[in-house]
């Protein structure tokens, strides 16, 4: 038998972790032996176009329900597909059924380069055809009977069904051999390469044989929902930015979002990541990764893993393996959030998925020294891979000191949004305060910090009114002076300037008779200021 009894019997584990436990742990490994063989008896078949194929496992964990409902996988599979895509052979181990399948699965975007194979070349076909008439089935929503006679790929050509799932079925309990499960796979692969030979012509005429989004990301919420989303959150952004931030996501591979710190940056990552795939607040996002960029990164190694030459694996990163999942699921959008993405030089750590994105390829060369390399903690990576065309990176910048200035490389390859603008009327509508006063100075205050060029961001803004609110055993000014002189007076530094010179005047006044501990400490840097030219909040 191809696969033991354990192995089968995993996907009737109870629980959506203990049961992805159990099919990693004993259904994956045998799987990856049966998908290697066939993988060298598909190269031999098929020598000069085997090198575009991939493989990829089913990466979905769970299934979800909705509501936060979620429950354990029911089947699990392996595929083998190549660009343009919309076709692939997949041998399926299915809990419900309780069965094994091989069979070709065919998206409505393939369809009429079916339809021409079958025209032009039906001798060709006919066997296989009849074959899987025969011996075993093919799946499609057609709401008509078939025709006495008709064979099941005239009834899905003449239906309105677009996809299509045709091939072999075994039971459980009649499983045949190894090789017979890998014979089925090499019968339907020449129909699959056949579809994307014909898909190659047909887009060869559009000069799109590059693989485009628009072939996938089918079934995206439209933008007024993605706002409404995001904003029902709590997140205050103006819609014609989130509109173009949206845009520039399905545009383009990588966005940028610069702003000061604070201004909600990261968090719209995670909250437009939640409203495309329709996750609620505070459940887990599989199609989410934040990867907190280190100032050490030099290379794409830092990113990608590297290949450990003494223990033959590959040493895989978290990104590496939200990229696979990504390229497993191409029905689905996948971000990525680089945060603080220019704490290193991007152009050094990004350097092969900035290429990448420009070559017609999309291939990532990941230093390894044979086509397929197995993974420390179970798997395999093949070499070069694709950048999957539903992967998007969305990079956070602030722009200071402690970090590096963009290169043209990467913003000749980027849309930069900027969440600069901090909407204080907004903000005050969803964070209610009692104190009036309180609210006048501080709106007063960041009047100025912006004249500086040293805005607060909506997070201090809220820690500050937080602080203020808890401050019961003081007066609320009290209370706020020690939140001006703690959060954002060590902003303020630079060297003489009308208009620095002109905000500290401006925050002194406001300051003074009210706010007293951080009245003296403005006087002190103005002082030093008329005196060495520069000031700091440190500087007396």
């Amino acid at each position: 038998m191809p696969f033991s009894s354990a192995a089968l019997h995993a996907l009737l584990q109870p629980g959506v972790s203990e049961r992805w436990q159990v099919v990693q742990r004993l259904l994956h490994p045998e799987m990856l032996v049966l998908a290697n063989r066939a993988a060298e008896r598909a190269a031999a078949l098929l020598p000069q176009q085997w090198p575009l194929y991939e493989l990829s496992f089913k990466s979905r964990r769970a299934i979800d329900r909705g509501g936060g409902r979620r429950d354990p996988i029911t089947d699990y599979w392996f595929a083998f597909d190549r660009p343009p895509r919309g076709a692939g052979i997949m041998l399926t181990v299915s809990g419900i059924e309780r069965t094994v399948t091989v069979g070709l699965q065919l998206w409505g975007v393939r369809r009429p380069q079916l339809a021409h194979l079958w025209s032009q070349a039906r001798p060709v076909w006919e066997a296989l055809i009849d074959r899987i008439e025969h011996e075993g089935q093919a799946r499609f929503a057609g709401r008509r009977l078939p025709m006495t006679g008709m064979r099941w790929i005239d009834h899905y050509l003449n239906s309105r069904a677009h996809y299509l799932w045709a091939g072999f079925i075994y039971d459980w309990n009649a499983l045949p051999t190894a090789e017979r499960l890998i014979d089925d796979i090499c019968a339907l692969l020449p129909l699959n390469e056949a579809l994307m030979e014909q898909a190659e012509i047909d887009l060869a005429t559009t000069n799109t044989l590059r693989e485009t989004p628009a072939r996938y990301l089918t079934g995206a919420p439209s933008v007024a929902q993605i706002v409404m989303s995001i904003k029902r959150r709590g997140m205050i952004i103006d819609e014609r930015t989130l509109h173009a931030f949206h845009l520039a996501v399905q545009v383009r591979p990588l966005v940028i979002l610069a702003g000061p710190s604070g201004s909600g940056k990261t968090w719209l990552t995670r909250l437009y990541a939640d409203a495309l795939t329709g996750v609620g607040e505070g459940q887990p996002n599989p199609c989410y990764l934040l990867v907190a960029v280190q100032p050490d990164w030099h290379s794409a190694r830092d990113l990608l893993g590297y290949y450990n030459s003494l223990t033959g694996l590959y040493q895989p990163t978290p990104f590496l393996n939200f990229l696979l999942e990504a390229a497993a699921d191409p029905d689905q959008t996948y971000i990525v959030c680089l945060d603080e993405m220019n704490l290193a030089r991007p152009e050094y750590y990004l350097a092969p998925i900035l290429s990448a994105m420009e070559a017609v390829e999309g291939l990532i060369d990941l230093g390894t020294p044979l086509t397929e390399t197995p993974l420390a903690g179970g798997g395999v990576v093949r070499n070069p891979i694709r950048l999957p065309i539903n992967l998007r990176l969305i990079g956070t910048i602030n722009v200071d000191e402690s970090t590096f200035a963009l290169s043209d490389k990467v913003l000749d390859r980027a849309n930069l949004i900027e969440l600069r603008t901090v909407d204080m009327a907004a903000f005050r509508s969803q964070y209610p305060i009692a104190n009036d006063q309180v609210w006048q100075i501080l709106s007063d205050i960041q009047h100025h910090l912006t004249a500086a060029g040293k805005p607060a961001g909506y997070r201090a803004l809220r820690e500050i009114l937080g602080f203020v609110g808890q401050a019961t055993d003081m007066n609320p000014l009290e209370a706020l002076d020690l939140q001006i002189l703690q959060r954002l007076l060590p902003r303020l530094r630079g060297e003489d300037s009308p208009r620095f010179r002109q905000a500290l005047n401006s925050l002194h006044a406001i300051c003074a008779g009210r706010l007293s501990r951080s009245a003296e400490r403005l006087a002190q840097m103005m002082a030093r200021l008329e005196r060495e030219g520069y000031t700091d909040f440190y500087g007396y």
